[in-house]
């Protein structure tokens, strides 16, 4: 680092009140200075937009921000014609209205767009010729051409977060990447100190040590980000006003501050109330410990409900615990004593007519994951037809739910269509517009042509392999993927596929969708024996020629372990996109024959570690 780049950073630090990032916003200047576009990428909460808009304004030069969300269409970024004006005085630079993208290029300024992946891939890619060739062409306009200072500077949450997509490979070819991780303690403490003025050390340090919790936590997917710290130091603050070490008033800031800013995974053994509680109570505890502070320990006692907590005693023992757990609705303990011994359990549980409580606890129960594994547990019991039938329907719209909840997620694909007009509707076809007009007096509403972003339709083909590597609990969370399927793709066709040594049609392509159907199908599947790879393929194959769609896909769920029929890889080469998610070997196998046949359909190729990650890798893909 030169003198003068140090000098600068030190400058940008201290203009922009940034705490630390000495590297990337060495990074960030160099890369601005070489006249390249910037991608900075990392999770929610680390400054990414603070940086962004301190290097676009160090700089001197006019930006202008742009905020992605799904609806942003290409002409909001280029610009488009005023309807009104157009028809007065036709196509000019008049009557056209410049959008961001434009207007950047045109001064020589810097386009800022945050959170750049929650764009429509359409709208991303209007940017690929500014950025290659500073030049974009504009219909009825012609060529516009960068002014020298022309820089995109954009931001970005990880691909496995909320509502994002995945950049085409092109566009990402044309940034340089920066990227932004969590801060070191100190300089969270420091950010802390700055945004809320409190001079309080020891309630700073407790906040963010509770705050840098959430990210290590079994139960978390994803953690808080330092605004986690800064809502609970303000919110102690306002309740004791100075320093505490109440557990109560700890507790219900940090699940004030804290809830909106984690994710829990979808299997977790508690619930985000109880996670949190225990996380406080921890950090409590430690900082009594480390302080010599022991005033708050008799205040400790919270309950905490996860499964390792509960002791192995006898059946006769166990009754009043799982009397007290499933009265308490406390899923992770009445899971724990039952599945050593089901049947007895279930012959107690009707004994004490307590076996419709126990299933209307699972059906509330915000733990959704340790729901369906007490259901499925009691599945191995011999249950009475009438109890069978209930649990099986509790178990089926438990799995609905968490595939509903998953599936919410992300960006949906959409597309551009020209529809007549509605209220709302922002970007309109001009010639289609005036074409409608002609031999016209006035102008009707239904002759304006609209321009609508709508769902993007497509057809999809999912194979899953139910061979010997899928078992009674691996059918369940297949069952969750499929629902995930069948959410995302609401409204468009899909077939699903299960294969062993045969292919079983569990959904043809042109069938009505019913989801509580398809659950029930796979959870009625009987898995085992050996894997025919190919005619899987052929199925998939065969049900996506029924239909004439823009867009045809196959996803094939397998280990990858071929053991009959012959060479899938001509089959998959048919596909016009073919995805293949490898799920962990349980006797043997390798890589080469699912990477080959993603290849060969020119698809992705994605592993899964955790046969629980299935779900979100069909996510991943529908996005």
């Amino acid at each position: 680092m030169t003198l003068d780049i140090k000098r600068e950073v030190a400058a940008l630090q201290e203009e922009y009140r940034i705490i630390g990032r000495e590297e990337e916003l060495e990074h960030a200047l160099t890369a601005i200075s070489a006249g390249k576009n910037i991608l900075l990428e990392g999770p929610v909460g680390v400054g990414k937009t603070v940086i962004g808009v301190a290097i676009a304004k160090y700089f001197g030069r006019p930006f202008y921000r742009v905020d992605g969300d799904e609806r942003y269409t290409e002409h909001k970024l280029t610009g488009w014609f005023d309807p009104a004006t157009v028809i007065s005085k036709g196509y000019s630079w008049e009557t056209f209205i410049p959008g961001p993208l434009t207007q950047a290029m045109i001064e020589g300024a810097f386009l800022f767009i945050n959170e750049l992946n929650r764009m429509p891939e359409g709208t991303q890619n209007v940017l690929l010729p500014a950025m290659d060739e500073k030049q974009i062409i504009l219909s009825k306009i012609g060529l516009v051409k960068a002014k020298k200072g022309f820089s995109i500077i954009s931001t970005q949450n990880p691909e496995e977060f909320v509502g994002t997509s995945r950049l085409s490979e092109a566009l990402k070819d044309r940034f340089v990447l920066i990227k932004l991780d969590y801060q070191s303690e100190d300089e969270e403490r420091k950010i802390v100190h700055k945004e809320t003025g409190c001079n309080d050390n020891a309630l700073i340090e407790i906040a963010v040590k509770t705050m840098r919790a959430t990210r290590k936590d079994p139960d978390i997917r994803r953690g808080a980000s330092v605004r986690g710290a800064i809502d609970m130091v303000d919110i102690v603050q306002c309740s004791a006003g100075s320093s505490t070490l109440n557990p109560e008033i700890w507790t219900k800031a940090a699940i004030m501050a804290l809830s909106t800013k984690m994710e829990l995974q979808d299997r977790a053994t508690q619930s985000m109330k109880d996670v949190i509680q225990r996380i406080v109570t921890t950090i409590l505890k430690e900082y009594s410990e480390t302080s010599g502070d022991n005033s708050s320990r008799e205040d400790k006692d919270i309950n905490e409900s996860k499964i390792g907590h509960v002791d192995a005693f006898t059946l006769s023992k166990n009754v009043p615990r799982l009397k007290d757990a499933i009265k308490r609705g406390d899923i992770p303990k009445a899971l724990f004593i039952i599945q050593d011994s089901p049947q007895s359990i279930y012959e107690i549980l009707c004994k004490e007519g307590l076996f419709e409580t126990m299933l209307q606890a699972t059906e509330h129960s915000e733990l959704k994951w340790s729901a369906a594994q007490l259901l499925l547990t009691l599945q191995t019991a011999k249950l009475d037809p009438t109890h069978k039938r209930i649990a099986r329907k509790v178990l089926n719209r438990t799995i609905m739910r968490m595939a509903a909840q998953i599936a919410g997620r992300g960006v949906i694909p959409t597309e551009c269509v020209e529809v007549p007009f509605e209220p709302g509707l922002e970007d309109f076809n001009i010639e289609q517009t005036l074409e409608n007009k002609l031999g016209k007096d006035y102008l009707d509403h239904q002759d304006i042509a609209s321009i609508k972003r709508c769902q993007k339709k497509s057809a999809v083909s999912l194979m899953l392999d139910t061979s010997n590597s899928m078992q009674q609990e691996k059918i369940a969370i297949a069952a969750i993927a499929v629902g995930v399927l069948a959410h995302k793709l609401w409204g468009d066709p899909y077939s699903v596929i299960t294969f062993n040594k045969h292919a079983q049609l569990l959904k043809p392509i042109e069938d009505r969708p019913n989801i509580e159907i398809l659950i029930e199908k796979m959870l009625e599947l009987q898995p085992g024996g050996v894997t025919d790879i190919k005619e899987a393929l052929e199925k998939g194959l065969e049900e996506l020629e029924k239909l004439d769609v823009p867009e045809k896909l196959g996803i094939l769920i397998t280990d990858g372990w071929v053991t009959k029929g012959g060479d899938p890889l001509p089959v998959a080469g048919k596909y016009p996109r073919l995805h293949v998610i490898q799920v962990p070997f349980t006797i043997s196998g390798d890589f080469t024959t699912c990477k080959n046949l993603a290849k060969a359909g020119r698809g992705r190729y994605s592993y899964v570690q955790n046969f629980e990650d299935l779900p979100r890798a069909i996510m991943r893909i529908l996005r």
